[in-house]
């Protein structure tokens, strides 16, 4: 079962039970329930809930952003982090108790963001802050990256079990990129690093990895030489991305497909478990034991992958240590959405018993290997899946195009922005059974996590809600 990271919802919250405070972040106490309009299901009348901030937005949408809220599945918990990156504190699920803060040293103009990792050691919180150092007595002000690994199961007053410091460029934006078994920092680019610190964060331990040449097997035009420019760190090696420039046809005039694809570490590579006829592999996203991948015939170089209409595109599960296919549905989108490495991660999640899986716009049961789309078509919108419960009942907001870059993008789910000018969202309830999706009434929040006992987590602009089933 896969830690999750969860890129906030930009909803708005109700007022029944009173009005939180949007600038306390994790510092509010958990208390009695704010109770927000949600899905049936849900008690809202129990539970608790806690004060929220709005997050920051990154520079480039490929990126994992600033998430102020993650969870840790097995360890029962909701992490939150201040906005400021001063405290994070970890909630117990089920009761709202805080079972322990954490204060790093202190830093100035702070974008933070945290997130929760896997490891053979067990759950591993990770807070990632971007600012400057304070830059008193004789040491000036400087900007820097720093790096918290706190254990899930800290005791009250928790510690870093590795703190890490890494500079950072005055020129150079820096980016987080990451999954629920390792982190890249660096600066991102349609989703690839160029150069990036890949952190352990099991051990704590930090190497660089970079675009490198390398040559693939089972190219259309047989081996190529291509560059592979790292997307995100798995537990089986860094995931990277390559295009492939020479003997074939960039222009898709008949001849000889340029490929598309990656590679798992030393484990495997996208050619060697392509569909047939399929010469272009995006690496979306990974969760657990799985990676989602989507496939689609040659494009043209100047044409980036696309989920579009009528071209169908594949969308598969596959085993991460091996490659092998689990689980896979074909789609097509009328919104013609960019499939970008990683562009997926945040909507990336599996449920707590395993059985099922949502990737973006796209659902599946991998106990019979069937998919389900929920992608657009010429008379239904798209819905952005964001969690799903044991019995395979998922929850998604109805997707939006506007004129960002981010909303182009497959499978990033909107974040809590700051400002009231942020649009609500319509959202849905989907099977993935059965493959049938229905409207949730107007104004409706959709839970970002969804426990085995039935607690279900929704986070809005200013506030986290924890309600049991009902």
């Amino acid at each position: 079962m896969a830690a999750l990271v969860l890129g906030a919802l930009a909803g708005c919250s109700g007022d029944s039970g009173g009005k939180p405070d949007p600038t306390a972040g994790a510092t509010h106490k958990a208390a009695a329930p704010v109770r927000l309009p949600v899905p049936d299901g849900f008690a809202t009348e129990t539970g608790w809930s806690t004060s929220a901030s709005p997050e920051a937005t990154d520079v480039e949408p490929g990126s994992s952003g600033f998430p102020l809220v993650a969870i840790a599945p097995k360890s029962g918990l909701v992490i939150q982090a201040a906005a400021d990156g001063s405290r994070v504190r970890a909630f117990s699920l089920a009761s709202g108790k805080t079972v322990w803060t954490f204060t790093p040293k202190a830093l100035t103009g702070v974008r933070a963001g945290v997130f929760v990792q896997e490891s053979k050691a067990g759950e591993k919180v990770v807070l990632a802050r971007q600012g400057k150092t304070s830059g008193s007595g004789l040491s000036t002000s400087r900007r820097t990256t720093t790096i918290d690994v706190i254990t899930a199961d800290s005791a009250s007053k928790a510690t870093a079990a590795h703190h890490l410091d890494l500079a950072a460029p005055d020129d150079t934006a820096t980016s987080f990129t990451a999954t629920d078994s390792g982190i890249l920092v660096g600066p991102v680019t349609d989703g690839v690093h160029e150069k990036a610190v890949a952190i352990d964060a099991a051990t704590g331990a930090e190497h660089t990895v970079q675009k490198t040449s390398v040559t693939v097997s089972g190219c259309a035009s047989g081996s190529c030489s291509v560059q592979a420019s790292p997307a995100f760190a798995t537990s089986q090696g860094i995931v990277s991305a390559f295009q492939q420039q020479d003997g074939c046809d960039q222009w898709a005039e008949g001849g000889t497909p340029c490929t598309y694809g990656f590679q798992v570490g030393d484990a495997w590579t996208s050619t060697s478990v392509a569909p047939s006829g399929m010469h272009v592999g995006v690496p979306l996203a990974v969760t657990g034991p799985y990676l989602v991948a989507a496939w689609h015939t040659s494009d043209t170089q100047t044409d980036p992958p696309a989920l579009a209409d009528p071209k169908k595109t594949i969308l598969a599960v596959h085993d991460l240590s091996t490659g092998k296919i689990k689980a896979q549905v074909s789609c097509t989108s009328a919104d013609a959405l960019t499939l970008q490495p990683g562009s997926a991660q945040s909507s990336t999640h599996l449920s707590p018993n395993g059985d099922f899986l949502v990737s973006g716009q796209v659902g599946f049961d991998l106990s019979t290997g069937r998919g389900h789309c929920f992608t657009s078509t010429a008379s239904t919108k798209g819905i952005d899946l964001t969690a799903v419960a044991d019995d395979g009942t998922a929850y998604g907001i109805v997707h939006v195009v506007d004129d960002t870059e981010a909303t182009s993008l497959y499978g990033r789910l909107p974040i809590a922005q700051d400002g009231t000018d942020a649009p609500e969202h319509d959202s849905a309830r989907v099977s993935l059974r059965s493959g049938t999706a229905k409207a949730l009434p107007a104004a409706s929040e959709v839970p970002v996590y969804v426990a085995s006992d039935g607690h279900g987590v929704f986070r809005t602009r200013d506030v986290v809600a924890v309600y049991p089933g009902s």
